[in-house]
């Protein structure tokens, strides 16, 4: 009865140390599983690589090669032979240039006669031709005159300061001492003369581009005075074959009289 007694607590011991330690394997074994599971399941992190460094080098480069020293390079070239030298070009043959010509001597000085025909000498007579000539110029200036044109047509009055074609002005209506005696200067008061201007035609018998050619006294600014009052200056046109040439140059003059200081008319 004792021994069944004192039995007992030992066997529970056992019992109970059994029983601990299946449930710590348990639990461990439990554990590792919970971390296997974590592992296969956190997504993978792969490290970032660090960018490689790439250096550039420039160097100025005159063509030679660095490698080799100056030296070497000029012992090289003076051991080659002469024949591996560039040959110098040769110039292609020329052909064999025939000799100049052998002329027959020519005798020093004028030759002693001259022979003339009748119709030679006749031509060469200088009163003649002289007289033609005259004769020429005068048809020619006849022609120039006329210019080939009709009766109405408007003369020429010489050449304008560019080389234009001046023509005799006609007034489609005179110009008042009113719209004259304002653009006289003072110097020119009480002295006769006149002032002399080429202008373009436009239309409404107006004129511009007005440009002075000439006054008398000199100095005396007639011609200054015209050119400043030719804005209201109506002029017909010059007439050509029967056409007014609107656009064509023309001469103006006033002239000045001592009545009064105005203009008493003009060319």
């Amino acid at each position: 009865m004792s021994s069944i007694t004192s039995a007992s607590p030992a066997r529970r011991l056992r019992v109970s140390l059994r029983g601990r330690g299946t449930a710590i394997l348990l639990a461990l074994a439990i554990e590792l599983l919970i971390a296997l599971m974590l592992l296969w399941m956190a997504p993978k992190v792969t490290p970032k690589e660090k960018p490689k460094t790439v250096v550039f080098g420039i160097e100025a480069s005159d063509g030679r090669d660095s490698s080799q020293p100056e030296a070497e390079k000029a012992q090289e070239r003076a051991r080659k032979p002469a024949g591996a030298r560039a040959e110098a070009p040769k110039q292609p043959p020329t052909a064999d240039t025939p000799p100049p010509p052998v002329l027959p001597p020519v005798a020093n000085g004028p030759p002693s006669f001259l022979q003339l025909s009748r119709s030679d000498y006749a031509a060469s007579d200088v009163s003649r031709a002289t007289a033609s000539k005259a004769g020429d110029e005068g048809d020619a200036e006849t022609v120039a005159s006329s210019g080939g044109g009709s009766a109405g047509d408007t003369p020429r009055a010489g050449t304008g300061p560019h080389g234009e074609t001046l023509y005799a002005a006609e007034w489609y209506r005179r110009p008042t001492q009113a719209q004259l005696s304002p653009y006289l200067p003072q110097r020119a008061q009480g002295r006769d003369g006149w002032g002399e201007i080429a202008c373009r035609t436009i239309s409404r018998f107006q004129v511009t581009d007005c440009q002075e050619l000439g006054e008398f006294p000199r100095g005396s600014g007639y011609a200054g005075a015209v050119r400043q009052s030719a804005f209201q200056f109506l002029v017909k046109p010059p007439q050509l074959n029967g056409k007014a040439m609107v656009g064509s140059w023309v001469r103006i003059r006033i002239t000045y009289t001592q009545r009064g200081g105005g203009g008493d008319g003009g060319e």
